[in-house]
């Protein structure tokens, strides 16, 4: 190895660009010497004055991710364009990417998508999900599902784990093309094998429903662990939520709290909310109310529906914080405006009785209908009759106009599946 590197050497500095481009390659890699990205840059400067395409394309890279050089986004650029321009497809996917993003050019997503279409066609496996990306989404394009769908397919083909994940999506949501729960979970799990963390929660989420795959809460638990193990918030959750209930594994409450904990640290409100109602129960640990108010409160303030509901009732009751039934309002009417039936229910009847809220018939009708729509309980089926007997028709339909501006911008979901 000694001699054929002094070999290398000796051509390098005599001017081979093959020379040149293999050293380089061998001190960005560490192939047979110390790896050494100032050196690998150097070589590949030497190539590039000589007009090497290969060059262009390694040493933009390593300008536009500040390796062996200094970063520098326009220089990275303008090496991309000249490789791009003699049909390097790195170069033109890397190109494209820039255009995206507006690194080191001005932001332009119909050049992002010219370089995508053409190092896609080449065979470029990032370019192939960019270019699905864009199609998926209309950017630097009109939306088409079709077109998105079948560039994913290639990347996917390729092992692209993203476009694995986003092909899987698709399948999961019928978005453009036929709902296929089983094509879905396939593609998951060719994403999930390969460590893909956002995949195998999804996949672990398409067992616990039984969707697209038979039910099967063991491998959930498999799946959710792994996703989890790598510190992906949602997993460690819904993996506290498998020891909270006993599915899968063993119930422990002490388990399900320390990986609410950990879903808390990186401020997954779900968790938050979880933690909350074990501290306000004595669930796995002594009850502290105030410890169960802040947890409600950090939830809540991230716009979480049920633990802005039970923040109310605490104000309510004066458990944890002081008591106030203003600020139990508050929190009541943001839980219903984000859909929470409950919370709903109990705006309505709070209007109703002019309980923290000016007595307003109409404003109770419209959250107690819209609350009746979720859930058939007969205490809200009975309150929706009691307040619509003291309104004329006139009122009703004004309620029921404002029952659909207040459920303007709330969705239900029942997976939470993660692109």
């Amino acid at each position: 190895m000694a001699s054929e590197l002094a070999r290398l050497n000796a051509d390098a500095e005599a001017g081979v660009v093959e020379a040149q481009l293999q050293l380089a390659d061998l001190y960005e890699n560490g192939l047979g010497v110390q790896e050494d990205y100032g050196k690998a840059a150097y070589w590949y400067q030497k190539a590039a004055a000589q007009h090497s395409i290969k060059a262009y394309a390694r040493l933009g890279q390593m300008y536009l991710r500040g390796i062996g050089v200094a970063r520098d986004e326009y220089q990275a650029s303008k090496l991309f364009h000249l490789a791009a321009e003699q049909d390097d497809m790195s170069a033109q996917a890397n190109l494209a990417w820039c255009y995206q993003h507006g690194l080191g050019v001005a932001q332009d997503f119909d050049r992002a998508f010219k370089w995508n279409t053409l190092a896609a066609k080449q065979g470029h496996a990032g370019a192939r999900y960019n270019l699905a990306y864009m199609y998926a989404n209309g950017v630097g394009t009109e939306q088409n599902a079709l077109e998105a769908r079948y560039w994913y397919e290639l990347a996917a083909d390729q092992g692209h784990m993203k476009a694995q994940l986003n092909l899987g999506l698709m399948y999961a949501r019928g978005e453009g093309i036929e709902k296929d729960e089983e094509k879905a979970v396939h593609w998951y799990r060719e994403a999930a094998r390969q460590g893909y963390a956002k995949a195998q929660y999804n996949l672990a989420l398409m067992y616990s429903a039984g969707a697209g795959v038979e039910q099967d809460d063991t491998k959930a638990f498999k799946w959710n662990q792994q996703a989890a193990e790598q510190d992906y918030a949602r997993a460690q959750f819904n993996l506290g939520l498998l020891y909270l209930n006993g599915l899968g594994v063993d119930q422990s409450d002490r388990k399900a709290a320390e990986y609410f904990q950990h879903a808390a640290r990186q401020n997954y409100p779900k968790a938050y909310y979880q933690l909350g109602k074990m501290h306000a129960s004595g669930r796995g640990m002594p009850v502290n109310e105030i410890a169960a108010a802040n947890n409600f409160l950090e939830a809540a303030t991230a716009g979480y529906a049920k633990a802005q509901y039970a923040l109310g009732h605490l104000y309510v009751k004066g458990k944890g914080v002081q008591q106030d039934e203003h600020e139990a309002c508050e929190w009541f009417l943001r839980s219903a405006k984000r859909g929470f039936h409950k919370a709903q229910h109990m705006v309505g009847v709070r209007y109703a009785k002019g309980q923290g809220f000016q007595r307003n018939l109409v404003c109770a009708y419209a959250w107690l209908k819209l609350a009746s729509e979720q859930c058939s309980e007969r205490q809200i089926k009975q309150a929706l009759t009691r307040v619509g007997e003291k309104l004329s028709s006139g009122q009703i339909a004004e309620a029921e106009v404002l029952a659909s501006v207040f459920s303007q911008g709330y969705v239900n979901k029942t997976r939470e599946l993660v692109s």
